[in-house]
């Protein structure tokens, strides 16, 4: 089996399971809005965060796993951008978790640990897990020389 069949092989269920923890995220963003955030006052400090960021999210999840699956199951070429596009949105929304907690993001905040904050935390941090093993293997299979078929 050739090195880039190898890497493949790895690589394409792996992004299946990215997909999983970014779907599960936007899912506990659309249950967490469900559940009570889109009743948060617009008059209360960063309100906007909740009230339009969850909804946004899941939305964004929905776009971010469709495009892991496509790469996955079609996109070599396409999966280091599909990779890093995954990344930088399960970092800045862990990062934006971070900072509602432990501060304020654009005036929310929210000190007081939830279900839904740990369930967010738990699968952000898998999916840039994931993530991370995808974007090595993906670094690996470009250092690889090429190698000519024998003639």
């Amino acid at each position: 089996m050739s090195p880039e069949r190898t890497d493949a092989r790895y690589a394409a269920p792996l992004m299946l399971a990215a997909a999983a923890f970014v779907a599960a995220g936007g899912y506990v963003h659309l249950r967490e809005w469900l559940d009570g955030y889109r009743d948060v006052p617009a008059a209360t400090a960063g309100a906007a965060v909740v009230r339009i960021g969850f909804p946004v999210s899941a939305a964004v999840s929905a776009i971010v796993v469709a495009a892991l699956l496509a790469a996955a199951m079609r996109g070599r070429r396409t999966r280091t951008v599909v990779v890093a596009g995954a990344v930088l949105f399960q970092a800045g929304s862990l990062a934006a978790l971070i900072v509602s907690r432990t501060g304020s993001l654009i005036g929310w905040a929210e000190p007081v640990g939830t279900r839904g904050a740990d369930q967010t935390r738990a699968v952000e941090i898998g999916a840039l897990a994931v993530l991370g093993a995808i974007a090595v293997i993906l670094a690996v299979q470009r250092r690889r020389p090429v190698v000519a078929p024998a003639a």
